[in-house]
């Protein structure tokens, strides 16, 4: 409700109330046997898609189920189903609240049935205004009080302005003749709703003004506008406004002043008989455009007296009521639509689309708190509403199912934006009270006045003896007895003068009212007159100014054309402009990617060739010192031809002294380590048997240790598994400072305060030796007090057989003395270093014999 618009102010609270949504099954035509629709409940409705369906065909088979406000099943009776849907809406009318109801479906569904109805089962509509007066009958104003402003308000006039319009609409209609559009229809035989709405203020003056229009082909046409069906067959289209409150109308649209529900019914026959409708191959009579049936109650409050409507603008209360009949939508491959019927069912599709994009950008901006645009002016359907779906009043939407197997594609989408909708809320309006300051009761105060005033008369015209214009009393007795009677003559004389006297004053009383009542009916010809030349001369200038303002509203008609299209201008650029900016966006993520991916490569690839680097750095190390060994051993073995030839020319034995590759050798993957010097102790030859006391070991050859002055205190934690097998071999990891563990624990690192780390593995090699490797690294505190280990190097242990010395045969003329047997060449100690040539060799002290 709104004061002097039909606009609601704008609400501070923040209650909101859902979209209600109805379903409503209509029964199957003649000749359909298969169903496709099946309530589950009264909230809930199941679908299951038919054989020859589309969904079968996409291998989508699965049935869904659907929620709503109410079900209601095909033997709803319209009462039922009007008294749960419509009736709490009126009621709001009447408290002055504003309501849309919508029907909303697929072609021949059952939408017009719905909402209009038939003569013995009235629909929604009918059943709407015979409720609406049958609870403010009795409160109604007088016709013509209040009038149109043609700016979506009303004025209020007075008693004498109202006469006046009134006896001219009287002689208009007089003088016109009757339209069949406007001749009497019968309603005597309809059914009429008896039911009323409580609540209602008495102390207010009510009035009802209807409108009906169709939206065909995205243009507003008026079904109540003679005037252009009188001037041209085509009638004009009409265009949106916005009023003083952002509120959006329909600009220059007729709207009917009824004062019962008859009337108003047929005011709608009237509009229906010039809708647009159309023979399709689903429908015989299949609506062709959107019908909007529009019922504003007008209010506002008595004056003190309770008498006459309180001349205030500012408390003119309208509420309204929209009740639309949308028309279906339609798949051309059913109704094979050519032409013009193809051209509308695009419009009205089109719509409809945009009826759902509307609702599903204002359930994402209710539900994502985001501020996505909604496009209202696409369509002057929602664009009409726009003040609805913003928080005005109360909106209920019926769908409208046809059960029949062959509208299964078509109610699924029905269903979808059935389910987009009840996502949406609207804010609840408050109520406004417009007798604020006035005393409450007037009305009834006034006619119990009325009542004691006419009793009060109607006893003074009792008590009343004689006439106010009489010729005096009754005739006296004239009757004489005797004739020489002299008291009744004389009496009678008397009598008869008083009575000609007060006929002469009657007389001449009516002379001088007769002579006052002509001067007075002609002052009032000359003020009639005068009046009338005024009136023409207004009449004179409001044409002109009607041409005026429908030149200026086929200006602004252009005007509003131009900008529509270039705000379709503008969209079309702004979509091109987002998405020019998403493919730079694209374009800008594919370089970059493209960018990292090279760069992932590019470090892939170093990495590969510094692998590979070093790889072929150790392999050229290996052959390197492999080579150096087979020089060596080539010149070993010309050394030892050259001294067996000496010994043979000199005849004096020397001892071979071979390179070896040493009993245990070590290797390294990433640095070079200092070998701990080793000696082999002396070997006892078990082929022969030589006493205990004869056999002696040598010492070992020691090597100095050159220590630094700052040498620092490396402490190792050496993770030695107990499954390891000891080796007794000559090279053993020299860890001076070091703590030895099965499992490392957190404290054993704490406790040891350990900067190294060292793992013993063994595992078996090829050659079914025993390799062992050394895997080391450096141990770091962490910021959050535990450790971690930087592996740095990894070394291997691998045993080796030491190579053969060939012995030559003795000679039958050499001498025992002075031939060394296996005993003495086995007791000789080789010990070699790296790069360190020649090797240094150690021989045990010669036995003495006893």
């Amino acid at each position: 409700m709104s004061k002097g618009s039909s606009k609601t102010p704008k609400k501070m609270d923040t209650y909101k109330d859902p979209v209600k949504v109805y379903c409503r099954i209509r029964p199957l035509p003649l000749g359909s046997t298969e169903s496709c629709v099946a309530d589950v409940t009264d909230k809930m409705v199941r679908l299951s898609p038919p054989q020859e369906s589309h969904a079968v065909r996409v291998n989508n088979t699965n049935e869904t189920t659907h929620n709503f406000e109410r079900v209601f099943k095909e033997d709803i009776s319209q009462k039922e189903f009007f008294d749960t849907f419509a009736l709490p809406l009126v009621e709001d009318i009447v408290h002055g609240k504003n309501g849309l109801l919508f029907a909303y479906g697929n072609t021949c569904s059952g939408k017009t049935y719905t909402m209009t109805g038939s003569s013995s089962e009235i629909g929604v509509l009918p059943r709407c205004l015979d409720v609406l007066f049958n609870t403010i009958n009795a409160y109604q104003a007088k016709k013509c009080v209040f009038v149109p402003n043609k700016l979506n308000s009303f004025d209020i006039q007075t008693e004498a302005e109202a006469s006046f319009e009134r006896q001219y609409k009287a002689t208009s209609q007089v003088q016109g003749t009757p339209s069949r559009s406007k001749r009497k229809i019968d309603h005597s035989k309809r059914f009429h709703e008896e039911m009323t709405v409580g609540g209602i203020d008495e102390d207010n003056a009510y009035t009802v003004f209807v409108s009906f229009v169709e939206i065909y082909n995205n243009y507003i046409y008026d079904l109540l506008d003679d005037t252009s069906l009188e001037i041209a067959r085509t009638p004009g289209s009409k265009a949106l406004r916005e009023d003083s409150t952002r509120g959006m109308y329909i600009s220059n649209v007729t709207e009917i002043e009824v004062t019962n529900a008859d009337e108003a019914y047929a005011v709608l026959i009237r509009g229906q008989q010039r809708r647009r409708v159309a023979y399709t191959r689903l429908n015989h009579e299949s609506s062709r455009s959107h019908s909007i049936f529009n019922i504003r109650l007008v209010q506002a409050p008595l004056d003190n007296d309770g008498e006459t409507v309180l001349r205030d603008n500012s408390r003119i209360a309208i509420s309204q009521l929209s009740l639309v009949d949308l028309a279906g939508s339609e798949r051309t491959a059913r109704t094979n639509n050519e032409g013009a019927r193809l051209k509308e069912a695009g419009n009205i599709n089109s719509s409809l689309m945009v009826l759902r994009t509307c609702m599903e950008c204002l359930r994402d901006n209710q539900t994502n708190q985001t501020k996505k645009m909604v496009p209202y002016r696409d369509s002057k359907l929602t664009y009409l509403f726009k003040s609805y779906f913003e928080g005005e009043g109360k909106v209920r939407l019926v769908i409208c199912l046809n059960p029949q197997a062959a509208d299964y594609d078509e109610n699924i989408h029905v269903m979808k934006f059935a389910s987009i909708t009840q996502d949406v809320t609207v804010t609840r309006a408050k109520d406004i009270n417009i007798n604020h300051g006035l005393t409450p009761g007037r009305r009834r105060a006034n006619i119990i006045y009325k009542e004691v005033v006419k009793n009060m008369r109607f006893e003074d015209d009792n008590n009343q003896s004689e006439m106010p214009y009489t010729l005096g009393p009754l005739f006296p007795n004239y009757l004489m007895t005797t004739p020489d009677d002299k008291d009744i003559l004389p009496a009678l004389m008397k009598f008869l003068r008083e009575r000609s006297a007060r006929r002469t004053a009657l007389q001449t009383e009516l002379k001088r009212r007769e002579d006052a009542f002509r001067k007075e009916l002609i002052r009032f010809d000359s003020e009639y007159a005068a009046i009338s030349k005024n009136l023409n001369e207004c009449k004179a200038t409001i044409s002109n100014k009607d041409r005026e303002v429908q030149s200026l509203e086929r200006k602004l008609k252009n005007s509003i054309e131009k900008m529509e299209l270039l705000q379709q201008t503008i969209n079309s650029l702004e979509t091109d402009n987002r998405t020019l900016e998403h493919q730079i966006k694209e374009e800008r993520r594919i370089a970059e990617d493209e960018r990292r991916e090279r760069g992932r490569l590019k470090e892939a690839v170093r990495g590969a060739v510094f692998q590979e680097r070093e790889k072929w750095e150790k392999e050229c190390n290996k052959r390197v010192k492999a080579t150096q060994f087979q020089m060596k051993s080539k010149l070993w073995e010309t050394d030892e031809k050259l001294r067996l030839l000496r010994e043979i020319v000199e005849s004096t034995p020397t001892k071979p002294i071979r390179p070896t590759e040493g009993v245990m050798t070590r290797s390294r993957t990433q640095e070079k380590r200092t070998p701990v010097n080793t000696g082999i102790s002396d070997a006892t030859n078990t082929n022969q048997d030589t006493p205990k006391s004869s056999v002696k070991t040598s010492k070992r050859h020691e090597v100095k240790k050159y220590l630094r002055r700052s040498q620092p205190s490396d402490v190792w934690l050496e993770h030695k598994p107990d499954e390891n097998v000891e080796e007794d071999t000559l090279l053993q990891p020299n860890l001076r400072k070091k703590k030895t563990v099965e499992t490392p624990k957190v404290d054993d690192f704490t406790k040891s305060s350990a900067n190294h780390y060292v793992l013993e593995h063994q595992e078996e090699d090829s050659n079914g030796e025993i390799e062992t490797q050394l895997i080391k690294g450096d141990v770091f505190e962490t910021e959050t007090g535990g450790h971690s280990v930087h592996f740095t190097d990894v070394e291997v242990l691998q045993k080796r057989k030491s190579v053969e010395i060939n012995q030559r045969k003795r000679r039958s003329s050499e001498g025992s003395a002075d031939w060394t047997d296996i005993e003495t060449r086995c007791s000789i100690a080789i010990e070699g270093r790296p790069n360190m040539s020649p090797a240094i060799s150690h021989k045990p002290p010669k036995k003495s014999r006893k």
